[in-house]
């Protein structure tokens, strides 16, 4: 201010505050606390008061009634708090969560049935008519159910005598909710008789004369329908988020995914506890006791809770997709309304109902026919346009996709120009090996992509491939090896959203699909041939053909996995390949097939070299280093840096080859490139090595 002798303006003027003392509940009432008011300042003396106790029976306070006239009833809760050094009574409710009316009655019949209803007042009714039950409510109305700790009716049997209207219907829902998270052995929802008034309630019942026999037998009906018509709604209207949960085997997976195994029809289904198929049974139940559908809310609470009861008190188990193994038996889910799957033993294999193994089942997979005994897998071989040596490499390749012990899968690439039947033929291997309603689809965009493709079905199928990038090679090769995937799940900060485990892959198109060292030794890349004119029959009857020789073909395919299972310990390698283990199957597997010894492992390795030398000599690099050696050096061996090594090659490769996106412009990218093209040339009897010496980085070309 300018003038310090002004008058002060009063709005100028602020005056400290005051500081509360604490306040904090005390429970319960102790011996020396003071008397309870006997009235409320504005409200006046209560109509009516009910104490509330502990587990113990001592006192945690109180709620009273007052009727005011002209304006209804009110409720006002009474505790006892510490303010500041004093014990005062306070007309203020209990922190959450609350205490419940009849506590002390629940503890001292601990195997009682118990029902719940809205208000003290209809608690006292219901303990003069069930005289065989405990009878509780909680605080606060029916807005008010959550609020309260129903942490003690775990493993209890409950009923709950909801008011005949809305909001005790309300009331009713969510102290089902809260029964479900703590454990309640089940819960079922009373429905008022008909023709009853709006808001009737146990104490309406007390009032309109009922007797204990009635009310008893009000009780019990709601655990059986009362009418014989198969059409009509039962009475009562069980949670059966809560009986249906005493059906329901939680269990969770390694990957601690959450599960659910469901009886349905005689047979046991297996799905995830977030899958729509979960949610529509459970919902599908719900309505068959109920005659209504439950409340989103209630859904999801249940939902949860199943989630945290699988993962913290279900069993572990291992989820099959398709193929599984377990103790020395391979396993295949038809994927058919049965939920059956084969069993295939070293003695041979049979359908089975209600396998075992867990096997969880995806929208979009398809059923396999049920497969027949007595055939030969060469009564398909007509419908394989490929050479001998190559119609082996398919037929392998779908022994191995059906191999439940399998950790790594070879690639199957389908080469062959325009008409040569290619996206058919990969329709049809992959009908007999993952029958799904998408046969085939398209390169993923991205590793997340391919990853939720893995997630959803056992073969990976991708038609029409016109170009592999890096990327996409690499990945595919983990896919196939049994590698893992790791992202961050959406709309989330940190939590992994990843695969672990291997896929058969299958690719088709045009051009060569293994142009990558890496990619090459994990494929069999099959070349069809064109059928022309004259070979060539309508679609339909091809397809009509197929589906008639399907089970019996299926059927020799599971006659060679038996054949496997009992020869595969037996079997031991001279020289190990890169698909080691599906070069062992298949050797396990040859004579279930009708093959002689050493015919699969000659198809196989001379499929390899093929590869090898097309793959050779579609890399600038391994050929450029292959010439640099056997014809600039004589044979010759080689040391010097990658730039030396790059700048002698550059002399002699032709200018084409050098301004091509093939060759490599950059020092780094040539070290990079000579690394892998190195398997390459080791086919070719050159050794390439890298050692550092002192500040030098060396490259060692030498001939073995």
């Amino acid at each position: 201010m300018n003038d310090p002798f002004a008058a002060i303006n009063s709005k100028q003027v602020t005056k400290p505050k005051r500081e509360q003392p604490p306040k904090v509940i005390v429970m319960p009432v102790p011996s020396d606390a003071p008397e309870p008011p006997s009235f409320h300042g504005k409200l006046g003396v209560p109509s009516q008061c009910w104490t509330y106790r502990n587990a113990e029976g001592k006192v945690l306070g109180y709620v009273c009634r007052f009727d005011e006239a002209g304006e209804g009833k009110s409720y006002r809760p009474l505790c006892l708090f510490r303010v500041g050094e004093r014990l005062q009574w306070r007309w203020e409710t209990w922190p959450q969560p609350r205490p419940l009316y009849g506590l002390d009655l629940l503890v001292k019949a601990p195997d009682t049935a118990v029902v719940i209803v809205e208000g003290e007042k209809a608690a006292d009714a219901v303990r003069q008519l069930l005289l065989k039950h405990v009878c509780i409510s909680s605080p606060g109305g029916s807005n008010a159910a959550k609020k309260a700790d129903w942490s003690g009716l775990e493993g209890r049997k409950v009923f709950i005598w909801p008011d005949a209207d809305e909001a005790g219907q309300r009331y009713a829902d969510d102290v089902a909710g809260c029964l479900v998270k703590f454990g309640a052995a089940s819960v079922t929802v009373l429905v008022s008789p008909d023709n009853v008034p709006k808001g009737w309630d146990a104490a309406d019942a007390l009032a309109d004369g009922w007797t204990p026999e009635q009310a008893e037998a009000f009780v019990q009906s709601s655990q059986v329908e009362e009418t014989q018509d198969p059409e009509a709604k039962p009475r009562s209207r069980g949670v059966s988020l809560l009986s249906v949960a005493q059906d329901l085997e939680l269990w969770h997976s390694p990957q601690k995914d959450a599960f659910a195994s469901v009886l349905v029809n005689d047979h046991y289904e297996h799905w995830s506890v977030d899958s729509q198929s979960f949610k529509r049974w459970l919902v599908g139940r719900y309505y068959e006791k109920t005659g209504l559908a439950p409340s989103t809310q209630n859904l999801g609470d249940a939902l949860r809770v199943f989630e945290v009861r699988a993962l913290e008190q279900g069993a572990c188990h291992e989820p099959f997709m398709r193929t599984g193994w377990q103790e020395g038996e391979t396993w295949l889910d038809l994927a058919d309304e049965s939920w059956r799957a084969v069993r295939i033993t070293r003695n041979g294999w049979e359908v089975v109902q209600n396998p075992p193994v867990k096997f969880i089942r995806k929208q979009t997979m398809s059923p396999l026919p049920e497969p027949e005994k007595g055939h030969q897998i060469e009564e398909m071989r007509h419908l394989i346009n490929a050479e001998d040596e190559d119609y082996k490499l398919i037929i392998a390749w779908m022994v191995a996709s059906l191999w439940g012990r399998s950790r790594s899968y070879p690639v199957l690439a389908l080469g062959g120009e325009q008409g040569s039947g290619k996206s058919t033929m990969a329709r049809l291997i992959r009908s007999l090996a993952d029958p799904c309603a998408v046969s085939a689809s398209s390169l993923p965009k991205d590793e997340r992509d391919l990853m939720v493709m893995a997630q959803n079905g056992h073969v990976l199928n991708f038609d029409n491939v016109s170009k592999m990038e890096s990327w996409l090679s690499d990945a595919i090769c983990r896919m196939a090896t049994g590698s893992g995937f790791i992202s961050r799940k959406l709309h989330t900060d940190g939590d992994a959203y990843w695969f672990q485990g291997a896929r058969p892959v299958l690719l088709n198109g045009i051009p060569a699909l293994t142009e990558r060292a890496d990619l090459a030794e994990r494929a069999l890349s099959v070349r069809l041939k064109r059928i022309d004119e004259v070979g060539r029959q309508p679609e339909e009857l091809f397809w009509q053909e197929w589906e008639h020789l399907k089970p019996g073909m299926l059927g020799a395919l599971l006659d060679a996995l038996s054949t496997a299972i009992r020869n595969i310990e037996s079997v031991h390698l001279d020289r190990h390949p890169r698909m080691a283990d599906f070069a062992r199957l298949m050797v396990a597997a040859s004579t279930g097939l009708g093959w002689k010894d050493g015919e699969f492992l000659e198809a196989y390795e001379s499929n390899r070299r093929g590869t090898a030398e097309a793959v050779f000599e579609g890399d600038p690099v391994a050929v450029a280093l292959h010439e640099f050696l056997m014809v600039r050096q004589g044979g010759e061996s080689w040391v010097g840096t990658a730039t030396e090594l790059l700048a002698e090659l550059n002399v002699f490769v032709s200018d084409q080859i050098r301004s091509s996106r093939f060759w490599p412009q950059k020092v780094n990218a040539f070290g990079n490139a000579v690394e892998r093209v190195a398997p390459l040339l080791r086919q070719k009897q050159i050794q390439v090595a890298k050692k550092a010496t002192g500040s030098r980085r060396l490259i060692y070309l030498d001939v073995i």
